[in-house]
């Protein structure tokens, strides 16, 4: 069921498309509104630009994960405000929300302010290491977009001339970071009316993003401090107002309190503005219908909901038009790169233990509890090793607890969204074991022996991988290195559910369950599917002091032990045809192995 229905809002907010068009298409990488409106399906978020006109504040910061609409909303507010050298016959926006509430109070502002636009999407897209650089090339790029609105004779010649340099490429630095405060007062002047500044994906420029590795050696907000953030505070009453679009608040925060400058933000776990980012069921429905896939949405739930922004649970509008954009079938692996990619990145250079927290994350209904440092109170409030808070901000997690107001105060039970995250994960995991182990060839073995009972080979290569694993014999928890190296190459057997763990250390429990299932993932996890997979239970015993026989004995009593204590004491679930016992004994330095089948 809906998250939606599950909390009686699935039916709280209308839905309407912009575009009925026939030959209107899917926004396929399409992040501009003034293009998109002639020619696409685009769901009516039009009452973003009255919750950002209606602010009481002068900036509004509005930060969501990537793929939520930030740009299109953003593209949008310049679309409905920027003064145009001519107005069209017909607004774009007649007909939508924005143009009828109030009874067409928001009108006066249309098509009212020459507008700033700064774009650093392209810096985020690239990993831009060089702040100094993409500020640069965005400032150009707008410098050389505004610069024929600069015409009139009574603007200052030396400060249009700085322009026309930034424009060509020739400023120095220090007209760089003059260059937005010199376009507000010039524009200002020129038109005779207050000034409106956007910047898009401002944080693409911050230190600290979830792929970024800070050296620490210099200040990389400095660039942007100078550029931006003492424009917005100098420029005053000149601007109508600032709207900054970015993944994480902290740094613009941070930055525009230090200057004194009142703002209002929409982050993940606050109110305001959050219908606006990300659809709801019923808009997921409206845009299904209108393509002729009309009983997909139970599908684009799994799939794709679950994100509680705020207080509205929805879905990532990115994802749900490339899943439209794909005939509505379930992703593949090859949809999921870019998420495992960035995934990967982030814990790459985990130890064992520490990734231990992914397998509590997709276990079913599985969470992990962590504090989320949302705002920024203090520049280093933000620690690099803060993981959580970074893949909690960049849509890889969420949390039910949204509604929590203090910040990094409490922890927060945070789960993975939906079943595509899940997946993600999943092969995040997979790669991680096919990295650590030298011989990829070694895995597969496991794999092989493990679902055919083939004592020798899963003994022989369990104790290649050990080694890899960087399992070393001073640990101080042993038997949960062990038990997590089992679990980790049990992930990817072939026709078979990620693995379950009982792991306790308080209890002695160190089981694991691999259950076969009807539903793979895509093809690749077919390659060496047996006809008949059985339930297979794994439960492992640890004793540094046993001798050889000892340790067979070892494998023996956690092979017994799963009898005994009724582990897979359960009706064999389809398609599972009977069920497979191994125990395996760890000394810190050999393995034994047994196997039983039913």
């Amino acid at each position: 069921m809906s998250e939606q229905a599950n909390y009686g809002v699935a039916h709280a907010f209308g839905a309407r498309l912009l575009s009925y068009a026939d030959n209107a298409a899917l926004p396929v990488d399409v992040h501009d509104f003034s293009d998109a409106i002639n020619r696409c399906l685009l769901v009516d978020k039009t009452m973003f630009i009255a919750d950002i006109l209606d602010s009481e504040a002068p900036v509004a910061l509005c930060c969501r994960p990537k793929g939520f609409g930030k740009s299109m909303n953003l593209s949008m507010l310049k679309c409905y405000l920027e003064r145009p050298d001519q107005r069209p016959d017909r607004s774009p926006f007649v007909g939508t929300q924005i143009w009828q509430e109030g009874g067409g109070r928001f009108r006066d502002e249309y098509a009212c302010y020459p507008v700033i636009m700064l774009d650093f999407s392209a810096a985020a897209a690239r990993r831009d290491a060089d702040a100094a650089a993409a500020i640069r090339s965005a400032v150009a790029h707008e410098c050389a977009r505004l610069l024929p609105l600069l015409a009139a004779p009574d603007l200052s010649r030396r400060e249009v001339r700085l322009i026309e340099r930034a424009a060509r490429g020739v400023a120095s630095d220090k007209e760089i970071d003059a260059a937005t405060g010199v376009l507000i007062k010039l524009l200002q002047t020129a038109f005779d009316e207050q000034v409106v500044l956007l910047i898009d994906d401002y944080d693409a420029v911050c230190p600290k993003r979830l792929d970024a590795k800070d050296d620490g050696n210099v200040d990389s907000l400095e660039p942007l401090s100078r550029m931006l953030f003492d424009t917005i505070a100098d420029a005053g009453d000149s601007l109508r107002l600032t709207c900054l679009m970015g993944e994480h608040p902290g740094p613009a925060e941070l930055a525009l309190s230090q200057r004194g400058v009142s703002y209002r933000s929409a982050t993940p776990l606050s109110s305001w503005c959050d219908r606006w980012f990300g659809f709801s069921d019923d808009e997921v429905q409206v845009l299904l219908d209108c393509i002729g896939r009309n009983g997909c949405l139970d599908d684009a739930r799994e799939w794709l909901e679950g994100y509680l922004l705020g207080g509205f649970y929805c879905s990532s509008p990115e994802r749900v038009v490339d899943y439209a954009h794909r005939g509505c079938v379930a992703p593949v692996r090859a949809d999921l790169y870019g998420y495992a990619d960035r995934l990967s990145a982030c814990v790459g250079d985990w130890n064992l233990m520490r990734l231990s927290a992914l397998f509590d994350l997709v276990e079913p209904h599985g969470f992990i509890e962590a504090p989320v440092h949302v705002h920024a109170e203090e520049a280093d409030a933000a620690k690099p090793e803060d993981v959580w808070t970074a893949l909690y901000l960049s849509g890889f997690l969420t949390t039910d607890m949204a509604g929590h107001s203090g910040d990094g105060a409490c922890l927060r039970s945070l789960r993975l969204p939906n079943n595509e995250v899940r997946q993600a994960l999943r092969l995040v995991i997979l790669e991680w074991f096919e990295c650590a182990v030298e011989d990829v060839g070694v895995i597969d073995s496991f794999h092989d022996g493990l679902c055919r009972g083939d004592e020798d080979t899963v003994k022989q290569a369990l104790s290649c991988a050990i080694g890899d694993l960087g399992i070393d014999v001073g640990q101080s928890d042993m038997p949960t290195a062990y038990h997590l190296a089992l679990q980790g190459l049990c992930f990817g057997l072939p026709g078979y559910c990620n693995p379950s763990s009982k792991r306790s250390g308080v209890s002695d429990r160190w089981d694991i369950q691999v259950i076969p299932t009807g539903r793979v993932f895509d093809v690749a996890d077919t390659l060496g599917m047996l006809d008949e997979r059985p339930l297979i239970t794994i439960n492992m015993m640890y004793d540094p002091g046993v001798d050889a026989l000892g340790l067979e004995l070892l494998a023996v009593q956690a092979l017994l032990d799963i009898e005994r204590d009724g582990i897979d004491d359960i009706r064999v679930p389809r398609p599972a045809v009977g069920r497979m016992r191994w125990g395996f004994g760890f000394d810190g330095q050999r393995v034994s192995v047994v196997c039983q089948r039913l």
